[in-house]
């Protein structure tokens, strides 16, 4: 009994303090009001993993009733930030939000619920690769952070983990450098014989290097670069002339 009156109790403090917090500028939904999370934990009465848990399943509803009614709801990323900075080890959040959130989304307020996420649990690849691909391929094309992000995970013991783990940060760090240096990196590689059998992951990098990642199989670009880091591989190309060919092949990114 006392406990269902404390709940009570603290449910009308959480719903006093959506009541009082300042109106967020610009929404066009329902969801008015969010409290800070240090109001909420102060009126928490000591409740902050209950208060935490209620604040995001309040979240997941309006969500939900986003997607019945057509009405967009863009605050999901706000409402898992005040959920986990009240308890960090809500596991619940960082999951689903690097899971829906879309990749290009220009809002981002998922960042810091992500970034609290990896820091909170430094082990999960996978809650770190969500975010490793956010921030390259978001609006921000933050490579180098996502290359430091994966590269804790190049000696991690965990045998569950796919190899491609352990090496996906140079595909994030190649994107982070200048053309000319991932461009010269590439041609190294394509000369080492240790890389004969990889031909496809270096035509697939110097594709992206290039801008051309996009274009079909058939496309006379992608067929002609392929043909330079094959000759290459190959010992019938000069890699100085294929340098020379491939950055002349760069794409700007407004053509």
């Amino acid at each position: 009994m006392r406990y269902g009156i404390v709940l009570v109790l603290f449910c009308l403090l959480v719903a006093l303090m959506f009541r009082v917090s300042k109106p967020l500028p610009e929404l066009n939904d329902d969801l008015r009001f969010l409290p800070k999370a240090e109001y909420v934990g102060y009126l928490s009465l000591g409740q902050k993993v209950t208060a935490s848990s209620l604040i995001w399943i309040q979240g997941v509803i309006k969500l939900g009733e986003s997607n019945l009614t057509g009405k967009e709801f863009n605050y999901l990323g706000y409402m898992a930030d005040i959920s986990t900075q009240l308890d960090s080890l809500f596991y619940t959040p960082y999951y689903f939000i690097g899971g829906v959130v879309p990749i290009s989304a220009t809002d981002t307020s998922d960042f810091p619920v992500m970034r609290r996420a990896t820091r909170v649990y430094p082990e999960d690849w996978r809650l770190a690769l969500y975010f490793a691909i956010r921030l390259a391929n978001g609006p921000t094309h933050n490579n180098a952070e996502a290359a430091t992000l994966m590269a804790r995970y190049a000696e991690s013991p965990d045998t569950t983990m796919p190899p491609y783990i352990r090496t996906i940060h140079e595909t994030f760090a190649l994107g982070a450098m200048q053309t000319e240096i991932a461009l010269t990196t590439i041609l190294e590689d394509s000369m080492n014989p240790q890389y004969q059998a990889f031909r496809g992951n270096l035509i697939a990098k110097t594709l992206r290097v290039l801008g051309h990642y996009t274009l079909s199989p058939k496309d006379p670009d992608r067929e002609a670069i392929s043909e330079i880091i094959n000759n290459v591989i190959d010992r019938k190309l000069d890699p100085n002339i294929a340098y020379r060919q491939l950055l002349a092949m760069k794409k700007e990114p407004n053509s």
